[in-house]
């Protein structure tokens, strides 16, 4: 005999699992429409160049242009916020005055 929380948590899988197929399937249908999409494009574009073939036109006059090239400056990078803290904080760290025995020890030397 299964518990009620056992029968339930079983039932939100069923349905969790419903709806990832339902999903999948939409994503599927969705792939399958773009492709089509795709080769009616590409039919279309290979009927285009038959029939300008059959006629006996040239190709179309494709001209590329170049872009210029443009230079970047390098921008020397900001240290994050947490960089600068701990740089800070350990900069505080090497100021800091001697204690009381390292005092005495110095004074002891001199």
């Amino acid at each position: 005999m299964t518990t009620s929380y056992v029968l339930e948590r079983q039932q939100e899988l069923r349905d969790n699992k419903k709806l990832m197929r339902e999903a999948e399937r939409q994503a599927i249908a969705k792939m399958e429409e773009e492709q089509a999409l795709r080769k009616a494009a590409s039919d279309a574009r290979i009927k285009a160049k038959l029939e300008r073939i059959e006629k006996g036109e040239s190709a179309p006059v494709s001209v590329a242009v170049a872009a210029p090239a443009v230079e970047v400056e390098a921008k020397p990078k900001k240290a994050s916020k947490k960089k600068q803290a701990k740089v800070e904080k350990d900069a505080v760290e090497e100021r800091e005055e001697p204690k009381d025995d390292q005092l005495e020890h110095q004074e002891a030397e001199e």
